[in-house]
């Protein structure tokens, strides 16, 4: 079957459309958090704008689960090109995303200047979402939307 006839199936259109919303909304997500983390730390943050102390709780952060937030936000971003390229790269580096996002959340709850920032109201409509998407991207690999053959290399590639 020719790869654009896959495109033109309306369940796999769908569910293109719905997982790449689904990502859209993940990285905006974290992508926010980024900006919030940096803004605390150059000092262009509003004090007490949430009524939490964003300077004493980004300050509190270990240095390797700064590395881990900003590396999931910056793989989940090359997801979405890798999305757009129909790549079946996606999968491990949305994988590796999800992980360190989960590992970052996961010693978040151990932070008692967490505590009113966060919780089960933002954690587990994100974990619903990155399930969800997931399982939407897992399903398009499945229907050989996304190019399986990218793994190998190619003739006439070096």
């Amino acid at each position: 079957m020719d790869r654009n006839d896959l495109g033109r199936s309306p369940y796999v259109r769908w569910l293109s459309r719905f997982s790449l919303l689904l990502l859209g909304l993940h990285t905006i997500y974290v992508t926010g958090w980024a900006v919030v983390d940096i803004a605390v730390r150059v000092g262009v943050w509003p004090t007490g704008l949430w009524g939490w102390d964003g300077e004493a709780f980004f300050a509190s952060l270990a240095v390797w689960q700064e590395v881990a937030f900003f590396s999931s936000t910056v793989l989940a971003q090359f997801s979405i090109w890798l999305h757009f390229k129909r790549s079946a790269l996606i999968i491990p580096v949305f994988l590796v995303s999800y992980f360190l996002y989960r590992l970052d959340s996961f010693f978040l709850t151990l932070n008692d200047l967490f505590n009113g920032v966060g919780g089960f109201e933002t954690f587990a409509p994100m974990l619903i979402l990155q399930l969800a998407l997931l399982l939407a991207l897992m399903l398009l690999w499945g229907e050989g939307y996304f190019d399986r053959p990218a793994f190998r290399a190619r003739p006439g590639r070096t």
